[in-house]
């Protein structure tokens, strides 16, 4: 990456285009959140509608960790409270819980085979629906049925394959840009 007296020195655009390419996987992410509450007019479906936002958080956790943060997960939490309308901090919770538990397998999961890094995110996004269920059943003092937990978990582990794809094809322009 450049320093930032030299950016300076650039056009506005060339700025512009950097910020938008450093800031691409916060930017993808929040459409994958906008993504997941679009209607489908599909019977049912509102009950069992997957969780998408977990695929990208789980994807720039490992490969672009600089670009996506903490906080990038702690507020696409928050924002998901907002517009899902779960009780206020507990996706918050469980999008900072999952990307430390993602990122201390950084190490683990960063170059293996693509099969291999889905099974990790089947666990992890496993643990992260039962953290959920176990939130939201303790904050409405009942348990919560969780057959459709985890239909919706099964949804989001199947789709992972096709949803995946843009971050890696993203992940990918930006290495050849830093180059």
């Amino acid at each position: 990456m450049r320093n930032s007296f030299s950016l300076r020195k650039q056009p506005f655009y060339y700025r512009m285009l950097f910020l938008l390419r450093l800031h691409s996987p916060i930017l993808m992410t929040v459409f994958y959140m906008l993504f997941s509450f679009a209607p489908t007019y599909l019977p049912g479906y509102s009950a069992v509608r997957p969780c998408f936002t977990l695929i990208p958080v789980f994807y720039w956790a490992i490969y672009r960790p600089y670009n996506f943060s903490i906080f990038s997960a702690f507020f696409m939490g928050l924002a998901l409270d907002m517009l899902d309308g779960t009780p206020l901090g507990i996706n918050t919770l469980v999008f900072t819980v999952f990307y430390i538990a993602v990122s201390s397998q950084r190490r683990f999961l960063s170059g293996r085979s693509f099969l291999f890094v889905w099974f990790g995110f089947a666990i992890l996004a496993l643990l992260a629906y039962f953290l959920k269920w176990l939130f939201v059943s303790i904050n409405y003092s009942t348990f919560t049925p969780f057959g459709i937990v985890f239909v919706s978990y099964l949804l989001l582990t199947i789709s992972y394959p096709l949803t995946v794809w843009p971050c890696a094809k993203l992940h990918i322009y930006l290495l050849d840009k830093e180059k």
